[in-house]
């Protein structure tokens, strides 16, 4: 397993070698307060993950997240605030909208909708957090690859 602040560091894929590919996408407040937290409290996360911060999982579109499968995510998980924390006001009722947009497409695709998850975090859950993320890994294991997974021949920078 690989420390926090290495990840968020951009550690690269080819140091780790995992046989899956996470993304974590991560709100810039209350789940990354628990990110950093795990990090200094130096808590380990599996090392499939790769973690993008946006202000808010609110203020991204479904395209970013198909893409995400589209370079080879084997599953994707939305690090998101509760609802009555978000800092922009409509952000959970967008994020849940396209999350179940999303989900809808990725049954169509044959992707499965179970390789994209959303939690939600209050800022001093650091312990839940990474709970949350090995079992996210655990489950896409037992999936294995994504099915639609592109050759390997193209891959994101």
């Amino acid at each position: 397993m690989a420390s926090a602040a290495g990840q968020m560091a951009g550690a690269s894929q080819a140091e780790v070698s995992p046989e899956i590919r996470l993304l974590g996408i991560l709100c810039n407040w209350s789940p990354f307060a628990c990110f950093n937290a795990a990090a200094m409290a130096h808590l380990e996360l599996p090392p499939e993950y790769s973690f993008m911060r946006v202000m808010c999982i609110g203020r991204i579109n479904q395209a970013l997240i198909l893409r995400a499968f589209e370079y080879g995510a084997d599953g994707v998980i939305l690090l998101e605030c509760k609802d009555e924390d978000c800092r922009y006001g409509p952000g959970p009722e967008v994020g849940h909208a396209n999350v179940d947009r999303v989900r809808r497409l990725l049954h169509l695709l044959g992707i499965g909708q179970s390789r994209l998850v959303e939690k939600s975090f209050q800022a001093h859950e650091k312990e839940e957090l990474v709970r949350t993320l090995e079992e996210f890994a655990d489950q896409i294991k037992a999936l294995g690859p994504n099915p639609a997974k592109p050759p390997q021949g193209r891959r994101s920078a």
